[in-house]
C-alpha cells in the first residue's frame, strides 16, 4: 500500500483514450509488481528496452535502480489500481556531470496510448529538477516508436552507427 505522501506527489496522465494513470518515485517495495511488469511484456519489449532478451529484474538489479543516490525510476499505474504496475521510467545519473540517461518499459497492452511520450516529457520535468541539463538516451535502431517519441522531444543523434543509436536530448 501507498504511504499519503507517495500518493500526494504522484504526477497525473491521461491517455489519449481517456485513462487516468498516476506515476509517482518507485521504492524499495515496488519490485514484484516490476517484477510481474517485465513478465506481463513480451520478449520483443523487454528487447527493445534493455537490448537484450532479459526476462526481468533482480533484486539487485532493483536496488540500483531505486537508489535515489544512482537517480530516479518511476513507475505507473492506472489510477483505480494503482499497486498494478504497467510503466516503469528511469533518470539515471551517468558519469557526464549534468547528463542523465533516460530508459522506459511500457506493459504492451498500455502501448500506443500517449504513455511513453508522457512519460519521457515527465522524465525530461524530473531531470531537470534533479539539475540535468541533457538527457541521454540509448536506443535500437528498430525501436521506431521509441525513435519518434524521442524526435518530439527534439532529440539528437550523437552516434547513429550500427544496430544501437546513441541520441541527447537538451533540456
Amino acid at each position: 500500500m501507498l504511504d499519503a505522501d507517495r500518493r500526494e506527489d504522484a504526477h497525473s496522465i491521461m491517455l489519449i483514450d481517456g485513462t487516468a494513470t498516476r506515476t509517482r518515485e518507485a521504492a524499495p517495495v515496488d519490485l514484484v509488481p516490476v517484477q510481474e511488469l517485465h513478465r506481463r511484456c513480451s520478449l520483443g519489449s523487454r528487447a527493445l528496452r534493455y537490448h537484450a532478451g532479459k526476462t526481468g529484474i533482480s533484486p539487485a538489479e532493483w536496488r540500483q535502480l531505486s537508489d535515489p543516490e544512482r537517480g530516479t525510476t518511476l513507475v505507473t499505474a492506472p489510477a483505480e489500481r494503482t499497486e498494478y504496475i504497467i510503466a516503469m521510467t528511469n533518470v539515471m545519473r551517468t558519469d557526464q556531470q549534468g547528463v542523465g540517461e533516460l530508459a522506459i518499459l511500457v506493459e504492451d497492452a498500455w502501448q500506443a496510448r500517449g504513455l511513453g511520450t508522457a512519460l519521457a516529457e515527465h522524465a525530461a520535468a524530473v531531470a531537470r529538477r534533479e539539475g540535468h541539463h541533457a538527457l541521454a538516451a540509448t536506443v535500437a535502431a528498430s525501436n521506431t516508436s521509441m525513435l519518434h517519441l524521442l524526435e518530439k522531444l527534439d532529440a539528437s543523434p550523437v552516434d547513429t552507427t550500427g544496430p544501437v543509436l546513441d541520441l541527447r536530448i537538451l533540456l
